[in-house]
């Protein structure tokens, strides 16, 4: 019954924080966060964060990752590589690399808390950043698919990171010949599907057509997702980035436009109400003050945002095309989940402390509302693109 009462309060008032904020032309998720800040130990303290809330956060997050897969095409990994590589060396391997120098010679940190924390700061945040990309109609154009190309990028990057320094507990080589093997297969099966698209379309509609055939459907793309899922979560990936992947595959050649539209408004209608507050809500929950680090941790946000910011900028300059380069500057900006994975991992196996990690999760949350409120006075102007 608790859980029931907690995640009618973290609903309510993500939804109610939510659309208050975006009346101010900023994004609702950060009026989500706020909710779970607000009810959560650092202000109220109504609620706190527990393992099932942990695991409603995790599904959430698989249904917001599947959708925006389910949103976006395999074109996103191949089209645009040469511009999602800039993008992820200026907002996230150059500041991580000055965030790592800045933790281990001002502020001593180990070798391993310092990339870590680093790490776990400075990488934007698939989660966030694909949720304001749809948010702002920007899936479909070209710009907002560099971006969700060069985060997607990015967030690979970071957790080959983790395995070449031991905080995965998969070997640095596993991961990589495991994340490239996967792509391959992928887009092997994205090719099969292309070519027999009529066959397989022809006999979906018939199953379709059939009592419960919807509903099987159904069932049959969130299979995709948790099988996609399995396979990265085993090669020390993450999930994330399975239910990314496998929601690719679903396009209107194989299903019809028809059947197609009513999955992605099925989907899109129950993760926008539901999956999307929850999640950033109860991230919001795990925010607590810590008490030391915090020199620490203000550093690292400044470097991050600015250092980041201006290569993001100057980026975006060259690589986009109709999205400003301030805009681009504040998505690529965000963080979120990605973050909070590898904070995680790491406390689980003891690599940091109680206080980095805090620390860690805090400056998530803030970057995470700051930068993308940037973006708010161009709601308008994004929204016809």
């Amino acid at each position: 019954m608790e859980i029931i009462l907690a995640l009618l309060a973290l609903l309510a008032f993500a939804l109610i924080l939510g659309n208050i904020v975006e009346r101010f032309r900023i994004p609702t998720v950060v009026g989500n966060i706020l909710s779970g800040i607000l009810l959560g130990p650092t202000v109220f303290g109504f609620l706190k964060y527990n393992s099932s809330l942990s695991g409603i956060a995790e599904i959430s997050l698989f249904f917001i990752m599947l959708l925006v897969g389910i949103e976006a095409t395999t074109e996103l990994l191949t089209k645009h590589i040469r511009s999602a590589v800039v993008l992820s060396v200026s907002s996230f391997i150059l500041p991580v690399s000055i965030m790592i120098l800045i933790a281990a010679l001002i502020f001593h940190l180990g070798f391993t808390e310092a990339v870590v924390t680093a790490t776990a700061i400075g990488v934007p945040s698939i989660s966030i950043i694909s949720v304001l990309v749809m948010r702002y109609n920007l899936l479909e154009t070209e710009d907002g698919a560099r971006i969700v190309s060069s985060v997607v990028l990015t967030d690979i990057i970071a957790f080959m990171i983790l395995a070449a320094i031991g905080i995965s507990s998969v070997p640095i080589y596993i991961v990589i010949v495991s994340v490239f093997v996967f792509l391959l297969v992928l887009l092997f099966v994205d090719k099969i599907i292309r070519r027999h698209a009529f066959f397989i379309r022809k006999k979906l509609m018939r199953e379709y057509r059939t009592k419960g055939g919807e509903e099987l459907i159904f069932a049959g793309i969130i299979l995709v997702g948790l099988i996609g899922s399995a396979v990265l979560q085993v090669a020390g990936i993450t999930y994330v980035l399975g239910a990314f992947f496998a929601g690719l595959l679903i396009r209107d050649v194989i299903v019809g436009k028809k059947v197609y539209g009513i999955l992605k408004r099925t989907f899109n209608r129950i993760t926008t109400s539901f999956f999307i507050p929850i999640f950033f809500s109860i991230a919001g929950l795990q925010v607590i003050l810590p008490t030391h680090y915090l020199g620490l941790m203000t550093l690292l946000i400044v470097v991050s945002g600015s250092v980041g910011g201006i290569l993001s900028y100057f980026a975006g300059m060259k690589l986009l095309k109709r999205l400003r380069p301030a805009s681009a500057t504040a998505l690529l900006g965000s963080r979120g989940a990605v973050g909070i994975i590898i904070a995680n991992i790491a406390l689980l196996q003891g690599d940091i402390n109680a206080e980095l990690y805090s620390i860690i999760i805090l400056a998530t949350v803030i970057l995470s509302v700051v930068l993308p409120a940037l973006i708010g006075g161009e709601d308008k102007i994004m929204r016809k693109q």
